[in-house]
């Protein structure tokens, strides 16, 4: 009986997309709708203001590789089509994606395929995205090594090895990768690499320190070692980030006028 009680009311309502408006009435969450070539279909308010867009039309139809460096967009490509090819959802992956000043930092992002009308085809992927440190209460599995998270991104934590972040866990180091990699979808040693580089990032666009100076500040060996990990983890080097962010804070803020 409750059954047929929804289907009649859904038969009623009219088309679903009257949901959308109360994704854009929710502060500080990123929801959207790709097709199965990963091109957004759909995307609430709050995520069109973060990519720096002026309106929806330069959203739709784009790939991820218009708005962030080609590694991290082939990850997000990736995720995609693990969610369509496998009809399973992935649920509060932590990643990188950009803050309120346009920085990479962690944010928590869940995935689910969609069907399309009889169910018998993927169609594409719909998701859901918040940041870390303001979702981290409600992400299950991020909260297990939370402490050890925080830790990691203090002058003393960052230089801790991978058996000493175990040991302060009260885990083996076999036991806290797999749970890094369940959340973070990589493993301790990168996820410190990630850290670093995340915050090398920040300094890059927020400072004029030279490439070098930053390199040292953040624990690189050296300014080629640097760059050559900026360079996988970004897709571009050290300065053409910074040339890239100021380019896109200009932008930014032409939209807004």
């Amino acid at each position: 009986m409750h059954i047929d009680f929804q289907q009649q009311f859904f038969a009623e309502m009219g088309p679903r997309h009257q949901f959308q408006f109360l994704y854009d009435a929710i502060p500080d969450v990123f929801f959207f709708t790709k097709d199965r070539e990963s091109r957004m279909v759909w995307a609430n308010r709050q995520l069109i203001k973060r990519l720096g867009a002026r309106s929806e039309e330069d959203v739709i139809g784009a790939y991820d590789s218009k708005f962030f460096p080609m590694e991290i967009a082939k990850k997000y490509r990736a995720d995609d089509c693990f969610v369509m090819e496998t009809s399973q959802p992935i649920n509060n992956r932590v990643e990188v994606f950009y803050n309120e000043t346009k920085i990479l930092d962690w944010h928590i992002t869940s995935k689910i395929p969609l069907f399309n009308a009889d169910g018998s085809q993927v169609i594409g992927v719909a998701g859901v995205m918040r940041s870390y440190k303001a979702g981290k209460r409600w992400a299950a599995p991020a909260s297990e090594i939370e402490e050890i998270v925080e830790y990691m991104r203090t002058p003393e934590g960052s230089l801790a090895t991978v058996e000493e972040l175990a040991q302060r866990a009260h885990l083996s180091s076999r036991q806290l990768n797999r749970k890094f990699q369940a959340v973070f979808g990589m493993s301790v040693r990168d996820f410190k690499i990630r850290t670093r580089l995340n915050s090398a990032a920040e300094d890059l666009t927020k400072t004029e320190l030279s490439v070098c100076q930053i390199a040292v500040d953040h624990d690189f060996s050296d300014q080629s070692t640097f760059s050559r990990l900026f360079r996988k983890h970004m897709g571009m080097t050290p300065l053409e980030y910074r040339r890239s962010y100021r380019i896109q804070m200009v932008v930014g803020s032409d939209h807004q006028e």
